[in-house]
């Protein structure tokens, strides 16, 4: 019985790669360094970092559509350098979209970036966080 579970097992997951693949997803790559607006003595034992990269374009009255998220614990120092992997076929030309920036000190909201954030206005975009008043 075992020996017949894991080729069934191993054919599942051929075929749900193959359908990902179908898909067409290709992998895209935005870098950029993240810095905080004024010197702060963080603990960053108990700090988390997340940065987003959001799609503006929806409706109004619609939250923005996550594309790419990624989420640094215990960073060794600011500035940071990010990476974020998304589907290249899920930009469209016209669209808005911008990164969000937030950094969590013993899981408590502390700094974020501060309004629109531009994602592809340079090669490598430097996003600024300050404490939130």
């Amino acid at each position: 019985m075992r020996a017949l579970l894991r080729p069934v097992l191993a054919a599942c997951l051929l075929v749900l790669l193959a359908g990902c693949a179908s898909h067409g997803y290709q992998p895209q790559y935005l870098n950029g360094k993240l810095s905080l607006k004024q010197p702060l003595a963080l603990p960053l034992a108990t700090t988390l970092v997340r940065i987003r990269l959001v799609d503006d374009s929806t409706q109004a009255d619609a939250p923005a559509r996550l594309l790419a998220e990624q989420t640094l614990e215990k960073p060794k120092a600011f500035p940071l350098d990010f990476s974020l992997c998304y589907d290249k076929h899920a930009i469209q030309t016209g669209g808005s979209y911008s990164l969000q920036a937030q950094v969590y000190v013993d899981g408590e909201l502390r700094l974020q970036n501060v309004g629109h954030i531009n994602a592809f206005s340079a090669e490598h975009p430097q996003l600024q966080v300050e404490q939130i008043k």
